[in-house]
């Protein structure tokens, strides 16, 4: 009952389409006393006529429209299924063209792209950095990684991950000033500030409250402040002062003990990291597995960490 119900719902979908049964009927590879038919049990089905027809004309009623907009909809997800099913089962080949953020693609997704393509060994990855949103179809760009909430409508978005800030001094400073319990003592240190190209003032470091996650800023005071996060980290890999570094950017130095985080319990999160992609329609191969592989990069282990 419900395949004849498809397929009845399929026959009056060509048939609004297509504006005849009988060019129903050759699209679909069958008689047109068969569409007719299929139409009519479907009508009866539902109690209502879908289409007024005469001998000249055949048009839509309303329920006709408002019914045809619902059924156009959920066959062409039907369609998409198997599309996506048909496309997982291909091998991902042929050259990605992807674009990451500076930090976070040189720290942490370029160091393990060797993995993608080991497991993959048809695909090839063209990887470039930038920070500034690119129109990817312009740029002839398969799939960008972003940090932040994504601002162009026109593209797809699927969140892999989530910022954390943190803060962090080399095990010298520390050792000479002692460790904030609270980012109230955070007076009491000089914090490497960080100054936004785009604003007149020092950005705030940002924190959440123990328990309840409720998240607060505060301005920071501090003799250096720089606009770039990579200077800030050199700054407090040399024991500078105190730095609130995205979590990415100062895991490999808290692994090596070069920096050692502090108010801990007090870490935010930050931004969404997602990536972007033209349009999940047709989605290649190449780039869902690319979408999947960011993700997994991205997840964080049972210690807060990533893989």
């Amino acid at each position: 009952m419900a395949t004849d119900r498809l397929g009845s719902i399929l026959a009056f979908v060509r048939v609004a389409e297509l504006g005849s049964f009988a060019h129903a009927a050759r699209a679909l590879g069958i008689s047109a006393s068969a569409v007719s038919k299929s139409v009519a049990r479907l009508e009866d089905h539902l109690g209502l006529r879908l289409f007024q027809r005469t001998t000249r004309a055949l048009s839509l009623t309303e329920d006709g429209r408002t019914f045809y907009g619902r059924c156009a909809k959920i066959l062409e997800e039907l369609d998409e299924a198997e599309r996506s099913m048909r496309e997982r089962a291909s091998e991902p080949s042929g050259v990605l063209r992807v674009e990451l953020p500076t930090a976070l693609g040189r720290t942490v997704i370029a160091p393990a792209l060797g993995r993608l393509t080991r497991q993959y060994p048809q695909l090839k990855v063209d990887a470039s950095f930038d920070d500034h949103l690119t129109d990817p179809i312009q740029a002839g760009l398969d799939a960008l990684v972003r940090i932040g909430e994504p601002r162009d409508l026109r593209l797809m978005v699927r969140r892999v991950g989530t910022v954390r800030y943190v803060v962090c001094g080399s095990p010298a400073y520390l050792a000479a000033h002692g460790a904030p319990q609270t980012p109230e003592d955070l007076k009491d240190f000089d914090c490497i500030r960080r100054l936004p190209r785009d604003a007149s003032s020092y950005a705030p470091w940002k924190f959440a409250r123990p328990g309840t996650d409720a998240a607060f800023e505060r301005q920071v005071a501090g003799t250096l402040s720089f606009d770039s996060n990579d200077v800030i980290l050199d700054a407090g890999l040399a024991g500078t002062g105190l730095v609130q570094l995205h979590d990415y950017m100062a895991r490999p130095h808290l692994r090596s003990g070069q920096l050692v985080q502090v108010l801990d319990a007090y870490a935010a999160s930050g931004p969404p990291i997602s990536v972007l992609f033209p349009s999940n329609r047709h989605l290649a191969p190449k780039v869902r597995v690319f979408i999947d592989f960011v993700a997994d990069i991205l997840r964080p282990n049972d210690d807060g960490r990533h893989t």
